[in-house]
């Protein structure tokens, strides 16, 4: 069971420092509705993660158990080509997120696009910190979003190349382990909680004090916008170069 946790702790971070599903929540926490909003887009994010976590655990458990050395062949490709798949999306992320753009380019969208993940959030700066370009129309629709959408919102965020590469070696990671129903439990809760995390406590404190988290709301989405690039990166860097030497370990 500790072997199974030592493998999903940095997992479930890498989910946790997802900045898109983070400024997304900040973007519906100071909107109108934002208290309701972000309580149905917290659900929906548990819920997403929930499913899929359950869903690849189940599916790695349905695989040949490796021996007791584990020593698996089998979970050492999956772990080594979820690894590699990690790497790739780092590089591509970072060379997309280093693209110049011409002075004064507008990013809009007619809606939140299918790789969010991919956006350099350093260009969704509003026009009162950047005169030059105006509020992406994703960015202005998810301010007004009611709780109903924002449940959708959530539950589909968590379905990005990213956060379903993580979710699957993480359920490898547990399957692999060949748990009891209840230890399978216990790690598929502890990588949820742990992966909505940055989502929760925000949220729950915003809902308790409104008015008292708003600055802080507001220096959050700016310094995302400003960093997330480079976060997200370093994070999917060393997680890939993770994943990739526990497969090598199971040759």
């Amino acid at each position: 069971m500790a072997g199974i946790i030592g493998h999903i702790l940095p997992l479930a971070l890498g989910v946790a420092l997802s900045s898109v599903p983070i400024i997304v929540m900040v973007l519906i926490l100071l909107s109108p509705r934002g208290r309701a909003s972000s309580i149905t887009y917290l659900i929906g994010a548990a819920v997403g993660m929930l499913a899929l976590t359950m869903l690849f655990t189940a599916g790695a458990s349905l695989l040949p158990p490796p021996p007791p050395s584990q020593k698996s062949p089998l979970f050492a490709v999956i772990e080594i080509t979820l690894g590699v798949g990690l790497l790739v999306l780092a590089v591509v992320r970072w060379r997309r997120s280093r693209q110049p753009r011409a002075r004064g380019e507008v990013l809009a969208t007619e809606d939140i696009p299918a790789d969010i993940d991919d956006i350099d959030l350093a260009t969704l700066a509003t026009s009162s910190t950047s005169p030059a370009r105006t509020t992406p129309k994703w960015m202005t629709r998810v301010t007004t979003l009611g709780p109903a959408p924002s449940l959708g919102v959530g539950f589909v965020l968590m379905l990005r190349p990213k956060n379903l590469l993580l979710t699957i070696a993480a359920g490898v990671a547990i399957g692999a382990g060949n748990p009891t129903l209840s230890e399978a439990a216990i790690a598929i809760v502890i990588y949820v909680v742990l992966g909505i995390s940055t989502l929760a406590a925000p949220i729950i404190v915003a809902v308790a004090n409104p008015t008292r988290m708003r600055k802080p709301l507001e220096e959050t989405r700016l310094w995302i916008e400003g960093n997330s690039a480079t976060v997200t990166t370093v994070v999917v860097l060393m997680l890939g170069t993770v994943i990739i030497g526990s497969g090598l370990q199971r040759f």
